[in-house]
């Protein structure tokens, strides 16, 4: 049974990483480039690598005296005096969410961008490389590459293989090390590499004895998949850069922050519900807070990660940003419920209109566009530093941030989604005094769902392979390369399905189809009731898929395959892979594919892990006609094309609405069974 269910997910992966993602074959200059940029993420807290030529490029390369390369002077200058100044040491543990560090990253970034040409941004990327803070380099040479317009569809490593320190416990950490230490140098010959796989679990190995329940879902807070997702979405619209500088809609940064979090909060309730861990509980910011944070990671200069104790009072040291929060709180609900805000000048910015969830989410986030900074605040950054519990340093070179500090960590402390519960309260609070949606913006005339099927819904453990090769140090990049340190640990996924559905439709047109899987509360048992679930929960479903139909006039039978949905991608390819596949297409011995989608949502996350003798949730989908004159086609660095048919992120399910009128031809509502596999259970060593 195992052995098929590996068979069917590998079938799968090769299958949607194929069909639909649409691939382009690479020329020799976006080979050069791509090369270029990706050596230089590899052992990237070492800069003696002096086999590499990004290490002879950086140690000659001066940029005052090629001040002319860069657009903007100026950024030149102010990059320079900061320089001079004194930026954060090598050392140094960095983290966006210090002004300081902030500072630092933002100028960087800033120098990068404004670089005249390809060749001027390399060269001052190999100079940072060698003389910056990893972290500070990492993040801000990431975002670069984001947006430069000479780098478009170009790959970094991911975060787990760029630091595996921070999704691997210490004791992985550590053994890689001890491996490096005993192999010696290799003697192997140019193409061949040793290869050693470490067996890794999650931290729940070591909590468990103590009881503490959240940790039943380490799966899934600690998955390297799930926590790179995340990474990618904050990092694509850092809090610290001004989108208006960028060729992209002004009014979607806020939605894409608010739709990103209500999505992952919902998918987590969903495995919540699997694990029998219920809602999730509020909290007092004067009392104690009730889940620990335990820990098992380190920073790459070998400090801990912060802990925090269950049921603990926030620490002395941050009661003096408990007035501050709790004041930016009722400012937010003020907003909220007077339906404006005040912008920088005074001026009152009414929030109920098409612009105001993008208003309203910059301003909760406090990121650059928000309208309001100084009175609203940064909210999002003040929650996390209070919840982390971490010590408030003040020297720059000293901070260790918390796990909630970290974008690859954030969502391994349980206190993420307690803080995320908090914060789309707010939001769902602005949802409920929106208009209502009438029963004409939901109808489809002609178009009835007569039915909907699927194959069984199934999920397992599988084992998964890291590369963590940038968790040691080297002699140098040719005999680093030559070692592939994996790291293998037990990672949730499931039996791809398909999706029959029988729709009739009383003209030729064409439909977005949406499908949604929610929770199934014990105590709604009846199916007249869904409407009136919806009303109630409909923050908690999860939207699997949106596609487009044609529909011809009388029966139509359409399949979908799980594997086949908008939103997902499977894991990307390992770096040394990815890497090795780059040196042959540069040789010219094979051609190179490149994709305009990079990440997406975890194709092997697409289902809670369910029960043995099967969990039931619930499933609705949507069918909504599409008006060519309202498609907006959006492109996201990294995350691909996105293509809005007029409607909100979520629609129908994006705010509650009167049940009587929720109950259309074109909706359909199914409970549904999803069953884990307890054959190849084992999620620990």
């Amino acid at each position: 049974m195992l052995k098929e269910l590996l068979l069917l997910a590998l079938a799968a992966l090769c299958a949607s990483d194929a069909m639909h993602i649409s691939g382009k074959t690479a020329d020799m200059d976006f080979l050069h480039k791509q090369k270029k940029i990706y050596e230089l993420l590899f052992f990237v807290k070492q800069n003696t690598l002096t086999d590499t030529e990004f290490y002879e490029i950086g140690r000659n390369y001066d940029i005052e005296n090629n001040i002319d390369l860069y657009k903007d002077k100026a950024i030149a200058q102010e990059f320079l005096y900061f320089y001079r100044q004194g930026m954060l040491q090598r050392d140094a543990i960095f983290s966006p969410y210090y002004e300081e560090h902030r500072e630092e990253v933002k100028i960087l970034f800033k120098l990068f961008y404004c670089a005249k040409d390809f060749q001027t941004f390399y060269k001052t990327a190999c100079w940072a490389r060698l003389h910056l803070n990893d972290g500070v380099f990492t993040s801000a040479f990431t975002v670069a590459v984001f947006y430069r317009p000479d780098c478009k569809y170009m790959r970094v490593p991911a975060p787990y293989e760029t630091y595996p320190n921070l999704y691997f416990d210490s004791n992985v950490i550590q053994e890689a090390h001890r491996i490096k230490m005993t192999r010696g140098i290799s003697t192997t010959g140019m193409d061949n590499y040793d290869n050693y796989v470490i067996h890794a679990n999650y931290s729940g190995n070591f909590v468990k004895p103590y009881l503490d329940d959240e940790y039943k879902m380490d799966y899934l807070m600690e998955d390297y998949s799930w926590n790179t997702y995340y990474y990618y979405s904050r990092q694509v619209f850092p809090f610290w850069l001004d989108m208006n500088e960028f060729d992209l809609p002004k009014n979607f940064r806020g939605q894409f922050y608010y739709y990103q979090h209500q999505q992952m909060y919902a998918r987590y309730i969903l495995e919540r519900v699997s694990n029998d861990l219920g809602y999730v509980e509020n909290f007092d910011w004067n009392k104690p807070f009730y889940p620990g944070y335990y820990s098992t990671l380190m920073y790459n200069n070998g400090i801990a990660m912060p802990q925090r104790p269950r049921y603990s009072n926030v620490p002395f040291y941050k009661y003096k940003y408990l007035k501050e929060i709790e004041t930016l709180e009722m400012r937010i609900m003020n907003a909220i419920d007077l339906g404006y805000v005040h912008d920088k000048t005074g001026k009152q910015v009414n929030i109920y209109t098409p612009e105001g969830l993008n208003i309203l989410a910059n301003l909760i986030e406090g990121n650059v566009n928000s309208c309001n900074r100084r009175f609203y605040g940064m909210y999002d950054a003040l929650a996390r530093d209070i919840l982390g519990f971490n010590f408030d340093y003040k020297e720059k070179n000293k901070v260790i941030p918390s796990a909630l500090q970290t974008y690859c960590t954030s969502m391994r402390d349980p206190g993420f989604y307690r803080l995320y519960k908090r914060i789309m309260s707010y939001f769902f609070r602005y949802k409920k005094y929106m208009p209502y949606y009438t029963q004409s913006e939901l109808i489809f005339p002609g178009v009835k769902f007569e039915s909907v099927s699927m194959d069984k819904l199934q999920t397992y453990f599988d084992y998964c392979d890291t590369y963590i090769n940038n968790a040691i140090d080297v002699e140098s990049f040719k005999e680093g390369m030559k070692l592939r340190l994996t790291a293998r640990r037990y990672c949730l996924n499931y039996k791809p399905f398909t999706y029959h559905f029988n729709i009739n439709s009383d003209k030729e047109t064409k439909a977005s189809l949406k499908i949604f899987l929610g929770p199934a509360f014990d105590h709604h048992h009846h199916k007249e009731k869904d409407t009136s679930y919806l009303r109630e929960y409909y923050q908690y479903f999860v939207e699997l898929d949106n596609f487009v139909v044609t529909l011809r006039q009388g029966a139509n039978t359409i399949e979908r395959r799980s594997s086949d949905s908008y939103y997902t991608m499977p894991d990307m390819t390992p770096a040394d892979m990815y890497y090795k596949k780059l040196e042959k297409a540069v040789e010219g011995s094979e051609p190179f594919t490149y994709y305009e989608k990079i990440i997406g949502f975890p194709e092997r996350l697409y289902l809670p892990k369910g029960k043995p003798e099967g969990m039931r949730y619930k499933m609705f989908f949507y069918l909504s006609p599409i008006d060519e004159a309202k498609i907006t086609n959006i492109e996201l660095p990294f995350f691909g094309k996105y293509i809005l048919i007029g409607k909100s992120l979520g629609f129908p399910l994006d705010r509650p609405t009167h049940p009587w009128k929720f109950f259309t031809p074109n909706m359909y509502y199914t409970d549904v069974f999803i069953y884990h596999n307890t054959e190849a259970e084992k999620t620990h060593y």
